[in-house]
């Protein structure tokens, strides 16, 4: 499947692939946490199921992705995500999987 594909390909390219299950008990703020992590030590994030986030969360954890997506197009050295100054390891990765809303899959938003 989609995680899978992502985790063989991280082996391929010997990245440290991990794997999180999203769901409505996580906020912008634990994301950001794990966003600072894999930006800081280069490792690739999976972040599966991943719309069914709160419509608000995925609205600031969208924002926060594009933050770090734009800083590694850069090539910049560093970037700032909740208010703090982080390294960026130009290893690292986002990726994120989603099953589509409605049609027998329980508790998923649509993407803005």
């Amino acid at each position: 499947g989609k995680t899978e594909s992502v985790k063989a390909l991280g082996q391929a390219l010997a990245r440290q692939v991990l794997v999180f299950n999203c769901d409505e008990g996580i906020d912008f703020k634990s994301m950001g946490r794990i966003f600072t992590g894999l930006v800081k030590c280069g490792a690739w994030g999976c972040f599966d199921e991943f719309n069914r986030l709160e419509p608000e969360v995925l609205s600031a954890v969208s924002q926060q992705i594009q933050t770090i997506q734009a800083a590694l197009k850069e090539r910049r050295p560093e970037l700032n995500l909740l208010g703090m100054k982080i390294e960026v390891n130009p290893n690292s990765g986002i990726f994120v999987t989603l099953n589509p809303a409605g049609k027998g899959y329980g508790g998923r938003s649509e993407l803005p």
